[in-house]
């Protein structure tokens, strides 16, 4: 009888066990600079979170989403981190929008061997591989994306451009990356300008610019900074292009900005374009459908932002299913995504690849009468 009894006690554990969700962390910005990027950002990873589990989730276990708002302070990102790994014993984690936040907890990450998708979109983020082989990327990253714009501007004509960024970890390492890409296509940055990520004007900057050769502008940014910059540009009368970081592919930076975004050009995912896809891109019916779930569900329209967690979070469940709840073994099963449709991109990742997406999820736009629609190819 005991053993019976002691047998069914074992079950029941076992079944108790089993029945627990599974758990995912985030570190989505919900305060702070980053919010207008974390708060939609949290907003898909739990759509994704959400369908998952509507759906049965997974092997007929729930899954929770266990956000930290760091408030976009890296000190605060780093004890976030911490109590997701050692209190909340989390499965895997969605990380945040900011780069420095990013850059902030790699260490942890990798010491603790759990695997994060972060949001960031700054490669240097995950490089090198053979270091950060728990640190991966799910936005476009600053090298796919200037790739596209660089040949835009090959395409234009273009040979001498100037550089505006902020001085925060995206801006700084945008300016470096497109250093390093623009050789490539025969382009030479004439003029390297900073601002700071709190800075209301860029007035004197960009008349610096304005003196110079430059065939056009390249604002390299996230939140208002974007939107001040492309005021003062068309203040000061300057009729070279101008182009803005993918980040700028976001309703407040078309509010922020109003009229003076009309006419923009930035290299973007397709989220905002998905009518004017080919039929058969692979992205199209992914896209299609999140942006019709996200807007029954909150009322309105996702931003570039939303998409990028909930591709985060879905390559996460993705890999669970794959590999069960170990870390480790989740690690393995993202490294190992090959060709997965997203709302953001395309991803493939490998050992030497933890950005993930490839180049042919980028498109370039340009904004008409506010709102974003595919560029016109450079005559």
């Amino acid at each position: 009888m005991k053993h019976i009894v002691a047998l069914g006690a074992a079950l029941l554990t076992a079944a108790a066990v089993y029945a627990q969700d599974i758990k995912i962390g985030g570190l989505l910005e919900t305060s702070g600079f980053a919010a207008s990027l974390g708060k939609p950002g949290l907003d898909g990873a739990q759509l994704a979170i959400d369908q998952v589990n509507a759906q049965g989730g997974v092997n007929g276990r729930k899954v929770q989403l266990i956000n930290v708002n760091s408030e976009s302070d890296n000190t605060k990102t780093v004890a976030g981190v911490k109590r997701l790994i050692e209190q909340e014993k989390v499965t895997a984690i969605i990380g945040p929008m900011s780069s420095g936040s990013a850059f902030a907890i790699v260490d942890t990450i990798e010491k603790s061997k759990v695997a994060m998708v972060a949001n960031a979109a700054t490669r240097a983020v995950v490089l090198p591989p053979e270091q950060k082989t728990f640190s991966f990327l799910a936005p476009l990253t600053d090298a796919v994306v200037q790739v596209a714009l660089l040949k835009d501007m090959q395409a234009r004509g273009i040979t001498k451009i100037a550089v505006l960024h902020s001085d925060v970890a995206f801006g700084t390492s945008g300016r470096d990356s497109l250093m390093k890409l623009a050789p490539d296509y025969k382009i030479e940055v004439v003029d390297k300008e900073t601002f700071g990520n709190a800075d209301t004007d860029m007035t004197p900057q960009l008349t610096k610019i304005r003196a110079s050769d430059a065939q056009a502008v390249v604002v390299w940014a996230t939140g208002p900074g974007l939107a001040i910059a492309t005021k003062n540009h068309r203040s000061l009368g300057i009729k070279t292009p101008l182009y803005m970081a993918h980040s700028a592919n976001d309703f407040n930076y078309l509010r922020l900005a109003g009229e003076s975004a009309n006419g923009i050009l930035l290299p973007s995912s397709k989220l905002y374009v998905t009518a004017s896809l080919a039929a058969n891109d692979s992205q199209k019916a992914v896209v299609s459908r999140f942006v019709s779930d996200y807007e029954a569900k909150f009322g309105q329209p996702p931003a570039t932002f939303a998409g990028n967690g909930y591709d985060a979070a879905m390559l996460i469940v993705s890999a669970i299913r794959k590999a069960g709840t170990d870390p480790v073994a989740v690690r393995a099963a993202i490294e190992a995504t090959r060709d997965y449709a997203g709302v953001t991109a395309i991803y493939s990742y490998g050992p030497q690849d933890h950005f993930g997406t490839r180049p042919e999820s980028v498109v370039m736009l340009t904004v008409k009468g506010g709102k974003f629609e595919l560029a016109g190819a450079a005559k």
